[in-house]
C-alpha cells in the first residue's frame, strides 16, 4: 500500500504542478487584456497612469512598491513589472521551501517528500486515504489557495 500511496501522491503532485504551470501560462497570455481593461477602468482621469486615489484593493496596498520611479503614479508598465516581480518572489519562496538540500533544484526525493507531506496534511482523519470530503474541504496541504489570483466577478 505504501508504494501505491507514494505513486498516487506523486501523480497528484505532478498534476498540480503541471496544472499550475498551465494556469500560469494562461494567466500570462490571456489576462493581460483583463488587466489592461481593469487598469483603464481604474484610470478615472484617463491620463494613462494611476495615482493613489485611483488605486484599489491589492494595488492600493502595494502602490509605493510598484511605483518604480516614485513619481506618485503607476503606469501599465510599472504595474506589469510589479506583478512579475511579485510572481518571481513567490516562486523563489516555493523553491526555497521545497529544495530541502538547498542546491537550487528540486530532486525526485524532495518532490516525493513534499507530495507525502501535502497528502498527510489533507488526510484529516489520518487513515491513509483521501476521500471526497477531505478533498472538498480544501485542506491547505492538498489544494492550492489562490483566491487572490482568481478572476474577480463584477470587476
Amino acid at each position: 500500500m505504501s508504494r501505491t500511496l507514494t505513486f498516487v501522491s506523486i501523480m497528484a503532485l505532478g498534476a498540480a504542478l503541471v496544472g499550475g504551470a498551465l494556469a500560469q501560462t494562461a494567466t500570462d497570455t490571456t489576462n493581460h487584456k483583463h488587466h489592461g481593461q481593469r487598469f483603464d477602468a481604474l484610470d478615472v482621469n484617463k491620463d494613462g497612469a494611476l495615482d493613489k486615489s485611483e488605486a484599489k484593493g491589492r494595488l492600493a496596498k502595494t502602490f509605493d512598491e510598484i511605483d518604480a520611479n516614485k513619481d506618485g503614479k503607476v503606469t501599465k508598465d510599472e504595474l506589469k513589472a510589479g506583478w512579475q516581480a511579485h510572481r518571481a518572489e513567490r516562486q523563489a519562496k516555493m523553491l526555497a521551501r521545497i529544495d530541502t538540500d538547498k542546491d537550487g533544484k528540486v530532486s525526485w526525493a524532495e518532490s516525493e517528500a513534499m507530495a507525502k507531506a501535502r497528502f498527510d496534511k489533507a488526510d484529516a482523519n489520518h487513515d491513509g486515504f483521501l476521500d471526497a470530503t477531505e478533498l472538498s474541504q480544501g485542506h491547505k496541504g492538498w489544494r492550492h489557495h489562490r483566491q487572490d489570483m482568481a478572476p474577480q466577478q463584477g470587476r
